[in-house]
């Protein structure tokens, strides 16, 4: 099948359908977002200079690049400084506009591009409920959320249609990005070529309108909902939101205030259908306007109070003696995990927000990241955490040079010029300022800690 044919269906609600034929030929442009959590904007931005990055006008941490070296090579890749991430993507989050300490959900999270935006939002503050229906997503789901340092976070395996009765009026802020029939995929992959059809529409419509309803019902009053799909059939957008406000008096649609990003109206009439005029507040953002994929965006609000929810009241675990091994070892104050649970695992030490910790409605597949492991009187820090917490450690840190990066994200050994002041056993690891991982050393050199499936295999 041919672009033209797929998506000569919507020549009517496209009045410049010709230009925006033109633009799902193009390649999409290459873009990306810092992540916050690890380190200042600024400092990753001088790890990226070579990517000659430019910000995008409508969001602060995000970036294009048209350099073509692959994003996923990039040192700040490997260590969770960067989520390679579509334009468009990046803007269902920014219409969510998570606060700090909320409760938010994300219904339909694989691979966890807006999961890991959200907890950035946040600044790992509350509790994101990360759900993922398929079972299979899970793994690669976990380690995106594991790269990029959330510990707001629960990861969870639900059918995303229960998650409303289960946790009714609970969340302040819940993500749906529906899984969809994917035709604004064109630009980064024909692939939809060869399975789109009316009919697979029609199924995911139902499939939309079951997690739409879930998702309001989860919500509290007072709160926020986006829904929003990468395709542009009216039936999975336009249609479900309208489902929504046909059955449910106290849903409303909120307009999207966006400065600096174009976007179109929703559509209120479709092949006969009309749907409820509030739709006319979602919006449609077209390849053409921004030079992105398409996307479609509901802001959806329920009508009346926050009801108090009914929570786990639990004792909150502190694990003391990773504590002292921190301080002791690397100079971390304390201070810098006091508002947090440090609780074990097996053989870990994690460390999560206190809601994430007393957080018991659904069972977790995981919680937090791995603080550590203690081996009778020292701590194996993590690595992912330790570029949490490890800026401000003052002893037994060896900040890395140029040359001997490359062996050490590589897993190797490197031998140091006599560094001073540094007691054999684990070391963080700096690089221009910023902790990258652990190290072991033997009093002559250094032998990486970092996992194997974190390894660069070639450098960078």
């Amino acid at each position: 099948m041919k672009i033209e044919k797929l998506f000569e269906r919507y020549q009517s609600i496209i009045s410049d359908y010709q230009v925006f034929v033109d633009y799902l030929k193009r390649p999409l442009r290459r873009s990306f977002r810092v992540n916050t959590l690890k380190a200042n904007r600024e400092d990753i931005l001088r790890l990226l200079a070579d990517l000659n990055p430019q910000k995008l006008p409508f969001y602060d941490d995000g970036y294009t690049t048209a350099e073509r070296a692959p994003l996923g090579n990039h040192i700040a890749h490997n260590l969770g400084l960067i989520y390679v991430q579509e334009i468009a993507s990046m803007v269902p989050v920014r219409v969510l506009d998570p606060k700090t300490d909320e409760y938010a959900l994300d219904l339909c999270a694989s691979p966890g591009s807006k999961a890991t935006q959200i907890g950035q939002a946040m600044r790992n503050s509350g509790l994101i409920v990360i759900n993922e229906m398929s079972r299979s997503r899970i793994a690669g789901l976990a380690h995106n959320i594991k790269r990029c340092g959330l510990i707001n976070e629960v990861l969870v395996n639900v059918p995303g249609q229960r998650i409303g009765r289960i946790l009714p009026d609970y969340f302040d802020r819940i993500l749906i990005d529906a899984p969809c029939s994917a035709e604004g995929t064109i630009r980064r992959s024909r692939a939809v070529l060869n399975h789109w059809g009316e009919k697979n529409i029609e199924r995911m419509s139902k499939i939309q309108k079951g997690l739409i309803v879930s998702g309001f019902q989860a919500l509290r009053g007072g709160g926020s909902m986006v829904y929003s799909t990468c395709t542009i059939a009216p039936e999975e957008n336009e249609a479900v939101v309208s489902y929504l406000l046909e059955r449910f008096p106290a849903a409303d649609i909120l307009p999207v205030n966006l400065p600096n990003f174009k976007f179109r109206s929703g559509i209120i009439k479709w092949r006969g259908a009309s749907y409820d005029k509030r739709v006319a507040n979602c919006i449609r953002i077209l390849p053409q306007d921004n030079d992105c994929a398409p996307f479609f965006i509901g802001l959806i609000t329920k009508i009346g109070f926050k009801k108090p929810r009914v929570e786990y009241m639990g004792k909150i675990e502190f694990h003391g003696k990773a504590v002292r091994l921190l301080a002791d070892r690397f100079g971390i104050t304390p201070t810098t995990t006091a508002d947090y649970a440090l609780f074990r695992d097996k053989e870990n030490i994690l460390i999560s927000t206190s809601p994430a910790y007393l957080f018991r409605e659904l069972r977790p597949l995981r919680r937090g990241i791995e603080l550590g492991r203690i081996y009778e009187s020292e701590i194996k820090p993590d690595n992912d955490a330790i570029q949490l917490i490890g800026r401000n450690a003052s002893i037994n840190v060896y900040n890395i040079k140029d040359h001997e990066l490359r062996p050490f994200l590589q897993g190797g050994t490197i031998k140091p010029d006599r560094p001073s002041g540094i007691d054999p056993g684990f070391v963080i690891v700096k690089y221009r300022g910023l902790p990258i991982g652990i190290g072991r050393y033997n009093g002559q050199e250094f032998k990486s800690s970092i996992k194997r499936a974190r390894r660069i295999p070639g450098g960078y």
